[in-house]
């Protein structure tokens, strides 16, 4: 990310090579690229740029609050449809999904949370 002076807007130019650190969930078989790239001290929301590995294998689970995915690069299978770049979905809070890299490459997006992020499995 490249500092600037945008007042108070977020800008990050270049999403595509923006460095990731590495996250590990209960919801995921591995390891994933996340940055955090806004958090709202009021509302909790938070925006996240995440890379998810070729072959990640992901559980049905829920979020309590709503949120939205942008891909970016790469295809994800969302709840058994085949999205690809430049594909927008909404989840509303507490609806299951499963989420997860299509065709066995690795995919990146954009995911918009409406308030704090928690996640609950659901066994399957």
């Amino acid at each position: 990310m490249t500092p600037g002076d945008h007042g108070r807007a977020i800008v990050v130019d270049g999403l595509m090579s923006v460095e990731l650190g590495r996250s590990q969930s209960a919801i995921y078989d591995r390891e994933i690229g996340l940055r955090l790239l806004y958090e709202d001290p009021v509302s909790g929301a938070e925006h996240y740029l995440i890379r998810y590995p070729a072959g990640l294998r992901t559980r049905l689970h829920r979020h309590t609050a709503a949120h939205t995915i942008v891909v970016l690069d790469g295809r994800l299978e969302v709840n058994g449809h085949i999205i690809g770049p430049g594909a927008y979905c909404h989840f509303p809070g507490g609806e299951p999904m499963r989420h997860a890299p299509a065709e066995g490459g690795s995919c990146l997006f954009v995911i918009i949370f409406n308030g704090p992020v928690d996640v609950t499995p659901i066994d399957d």
